[in-house]
Formats: C-alpha cells, structure tokens, sequence
C-alpha cells in the first residue's frame, strides 16, 4: 500500500469517527429529553446536568421528637415499678407525682360536683331567696307558655273562668291549658321551657297514668283550636272543664 493510500485511509477513519461520535451524542441526547418524564439530572434547555434539592427525611427532622417521647414513657413507666414491690421504696419524686395526680383529680370530682349542684339549685325556687327566685320562676313559665294570650294573662285561672262566663270558648281553652302547664311545671311534674312540644310535656309526666290522661284530653282540644282552627262550643269545653277538680287532686298529690 502507498503512502498516499494510508494518508487517505487514515483520513476516512478519522471523519467516519467524528461522524459516529456526534451521531452517538445525539442519541444520547434525544433518549435524556423525554417529554413525559423527564429525569430529574438532566436539562434539556442547556444539555448538561442540573442540581437535584435534597431534604432531609420527616423522621430525622422529628427525631428529637420521637427520642423525647420515648424519654417520657420511660419516665411514666417507671412510676408504676416499685422497687422490691414496696411502696416504701419509692423515691421521692414518685411520691410526689403521685400526689400531684391524686390532687387533680380530687379537684376534678370537686369542680364536676360543683357543677352539678348549681345546675340542680337552678331548677330549685329555693335557690337564691324565696322572694327572688320566685319572681325569676314565674318570669321563665309565662314566658315558656305555647299562646301569648296565656302570657298577658296574670292569674290564668280566672281568666279562664271569666272567659267561660261570657262564651269565649276558644280564648278560656288557651288559658286553662296554659294554666295546667304552669300548675304542673310549680310541682316539678315537668319543666316549663322555650322550644318544648306539648307531646314532650306529656312524657314528662310519666307513669302518672291519670293526670296524664286528664292533661292529653286539655292538650288536645287546645291544639284543636289554637293549631287547627277548630270551632270550639259549650260541650266539648266543658267536658275538660268538668274534670278540673279531679286535675287539681292529682296534682296536690291526694290521689296517686
């Protein structure tokens, strides 16, 4: 072979080289930039590598955290192990521990009684002088009652009689019910509140099977005519009317 046929050889194998690696760089390049998943090391824009942020992981950020809980548990288990099983062996400041739980929790039983007793005293009339509460009792059941023509009313009995009287059938049912429900609430039977239903007064009532069933029969001829509308004449009055006594025994307890 002669020189000048080397020379030419030599020339070919060097352009078919160059030739081979930038066909190889472009492979390279194109199979890095995917455009549905890229790789996070890799930038497209400038073809070469980019910086990845790192952080560290949750758990070594809240190690501490975890160590100190740790710390903690170990701490409140050691208060339950007594040394020898005696409680003679315990250090003082289990002892003291101890006592400070048993305080709050003697405080907590006081507070929760405490509590209690305000809440049942509210219902009580005694609760804060008889001349007062009576005044604020009577304030929460003319207020409580289903008709404001019940609310204007200052003795509703005699309303209710008055209106008898004159055949105001319709104004002295809504005052002898009204009344009924004030009698019952004075006897603690049930509990006079805004919101209440008259079916959730008859519950209250309970097992008391006869004055349950005198105060339906006035309940129900009320909502008759104070809902529904209804006409009301002398008989059907007077057929609640009549039982008026009997209502007033059960209620003063002389009949069970």
């Amino acid at each position: 072979m002669t020189f000048a046929a080397c020379r030419l050889l030599c020339a070919a194998t060097v352009v078919f080289g160059v030739a081979d690696r930038e066909q190889s760089v472009e492979a390279g390049r194109q199979a890095l930039d995917r455009w549905v998943c890229q790789y996070p090391f890799y930038d497209s824009e400038h073809d070469g590598l980019r910086a990845i942020p790192v952080s560290e992981p949750w758990h070594v950020r809240w190690e501490w955290l975890i160590d100190w809980l740790g710390e903690v548990m170990d701490w409140l288990g050691g208060l339950f192990t007594f040394r020898g099983g005696r409680l003679g062996s315990m250090s003082w400041q289990q002892w003291l521990t101890w006592a400070v739980i048993a305080a709050l929790l003697i405080l907590l039983a006081y507070l929760i009684v405490r509590v209690w007793r305000r809440r049942e005293e509210g219902r009580s009339p005694a609760a804060t002088g008889a001349g007062e509460s009576d005044v604020v009792e009577e304030k929460r059941r003319v207020e409580a009652l289903p008709s404001a023509v019940g609310r204007k009313r200052a003795n509703l009995l005699d309303a209710a009689r008055e209106c008898y009287r004159e055949g105001d059938y319709r104004e002295a049912i809504i005052c002898l019910f009204s009344y009924q429900l004030v009698r019952l609430d004075k006897r603690q039977f049930i509990r006079l509140a805004k919101g209440k239903t008259n079916r959730q007064y008859l519950r209250e009532i309970g097992r008391r099977i006869a004055l349950r069933r005198l105060f339906e029969r006035t309940m129900v001829t009320f909502e008759d005519v104070f809902f529904g509308n209804y006409a009301i004449d002398r008989a059907r009055f007077e057929s609640v009317w009549s039982h008026l006594d009997e209502f007033e025994s059960l209620v003063a307890g002389d009949a069970a």
